[in-house]
């Protein structure tokens, strides 16, 4: 009687110690599954390594969506709406603009949008930005800008394009690479007749369009270097 208490006692541990195996590869492999499925550090972690990537090359051409004309005047007027904007800061205004030919000059109280950044080597990073001021006449200007920071301090700031119609049409293109080139196309465009006096007398048959190109380098200070 007491050999067979002993094989029910063997049975029993034998039943004991693989139910606390299955047990724990359970546990386990749950555990796994709460790591890389349900882990929101690590989600968040992947999301920002694919948001990094930057949009290269990025154009005029896509920077289209986020502007349009007024339709009762020439004025290009930024599309974003004005919650999702920001005021310009103490820094960025104090900062001098590179190309500004038309002294462009932000106020605490003018806005920007943050329309796309980029990543580059030696810890440097690039956002584009786009905003309107006021020229001659309160006539709309709209400016695009891309602002360079070095371990997030801002280093430049490069006007892209300076976009308005006031007597003769001004405009620019640019081209933002992936080598860190920067190409930039001005352009100004007369279309109209004066006569000895300065008085608009029409518009001339064929416009004179003027165009100058620019290329500048992103150096590893992250300052935008001229060509």
């Amino acid at each position: 009687m007491g050999m067979k208490l002993s094989e029910n006692n063997k049975r029993r541990m034998k039943n004991i110690i693989i139910g606390v195996f299955l047990t724990f590869f359970s546990c386990k492999e749950n555990t796994q599954k709460i790591n890389t499925t349900d882990n929101p550090v690590q989600n968040s972690k992947s999301e920002n390594l694919k948001t990094v990537k930057n949009k290269l090359p990025y154009t005029s051409e896509d920077i289209k969506k986020y502007y349009k004309t007024d339709l009762d005047s020439t004025n290009y007027i930024v599309t974003i709406p004005d919650q999702k904007r920001i005021n310009f800061n103490s820094e960025e205004i104090r900062f001098p603009i590179k190309e500004n030919d038309f002294e462009i000059n932000p106020k605490p109280t003018d806005k920007y949008s943050v329309i796309e950044t980029f990543s580059f080597p030696n810890d440097i990073s690039c956002k584009l930005i786009i905003y309107n001021t006021y020229g001659e006449n309160d006539s709309k200007i709209l400016n695009v800008q891309l602002n360079s920071y070095k371990q997030n301090k801002l280093t430049d700031q490069l006007l892209l394009d300076c976009r308005f119609t006031f007597e003769n049409q001004y405009y620019r293109t640019f081209s933002i690479n992936k080598d860190e080139m920067i190409e930039l196309v001005k352009y100004s465009i007369n279309r109209l007749e004066f006569n000895e006096n300065g008085d608009i007398i029409g518009e001339k048959e064929t416009p004179i369009t003027n165009k100058e190109k620019f290329l500048y380098a992103i150096d590893n200070e992250g300052k935008f270097v001229k060509k």
